[in-house]
This record gives structure tokens, C-alpha cells and sequence, in this order.
């Protein structure tokens, strides 16, 4: 995932100091325990309707070789979960690999949620969710990916 817009990069809000209690990757969607210093996926789909952050990369490796090191955050490793009520109405890019559904699948117009293990995924309905995405847009990023904006209720 990546922010489209400069001024979304600039007004993220974002915890970086919990550590993944299991592996992640980049644009799943996180819930976070700041008393214990932990990031966790949403464990059932009541619980991903509350998720309102987004696994964004730290990049503070600075030997970075592999490109899955720059999409993926091992247990035990800090976690940035940006908080995407600070970026609502902004565009953002999602790839093929953080989304569950096809891109055959989509179209614009379509809602995209947090599912119950943080995937990214479409929804028919999204009454009762935090945070949504409406696609505006198949792109190519990083080989096939969807522009939307973030929505938030």
C-alpha cells in the first residue's frame, strides 16, 4: 500500500513502537494493544469492523536486500500502524498481493474492508465498519493493484 497524495503522507497519524505478535505484511489491517506493546490481525469479523489502521513499512533496516523485507513485518518486529482516521477522504494504492478478491473481480465503485485476519477484501455491505475503501480506480502498482479512497464512519 502507498499513500497517492503528499499531503496523505504528511498527515498520517501512526503508532510505531508494537511488535507483531505474528507475521504481517504491508496494508493488513492491525488492531493495537499500546498498554503491551503489541499489533495483532483481527481475530473475527466482529472485531475487524473496529480496525482502523494499516500496516505500513518502518524500513529502519538499513540493510535491506530483499524486496519481501520491505513488504513484510515478522513476529517480534515493530510494526508502523497508521491510523487512517487522520487520512479520511484520501487516496490510497492497493496491490493485487494485499487485496483477497481478484482484480477481475472489482470495479469501480466497489467497498473493500478488513477481514477477520486483516486481508483486505471486498464487502457487499459495509455498515458497521470503521474504515472502508471505495475503489475509484484499477492502477498499475506493483504489477496490478486499485486506487480508492479512504472512507471513514
Amino acid at each position: 500500500m502507498k499513500y497517492k497524495t503528499i499531503g496523505a503522507f504528511k498527515n498520517v497519524q501512526n503508532v510505531g513502537y508494537c511488535k507483531a505478535e505474528a507475521d504481517m505484511k504491508v496494508g493488513m489491517g492491525v488492531i493495537l494493544d499500546q498498554a503491551n506493546k503489541i499489533a495483532k490481525t483481527p481475530a473475527s469479523a466482529d472485531e475487524a469492523k473496529t480496525c482502523y489502521r494499516i500496516v505500513s513499512s518502518i524500513n529502519d533496516k538499513p540493510e535491506l536486500h530483499n524486496f519481501s523485507e520491505t513488504v513484510l513485518v515478522l513476529k517480534g518486529e515493530y510494526v508502523r500502524a497508521d491510523d487512517l482516521h487522520t487520512v479520511e477522504d484520501m487516496e490510497i494504492e492497493l496491490a493485487q498481493a494485499e487485496i483477497k478478491d481478484e482484480l477481475t473481480d472489482l470495479a469501480v465503485g466497489d467497498k473493500l474492508v478488513f477481514g477477520a485476519n486483516g486481508i483486505i477484501e471486498k464487502a457487499t455491505a459495509v455498515d458497521g465498519y470503521a474504515v472502508y475503501f471505495e475503489v475509484i480506480a484499477k492502477t498499475g502498482y506493483m504489477g496490478a493493484g486499485v486506487l480508492a479512497i479512504i472512507r471513514v464512519q
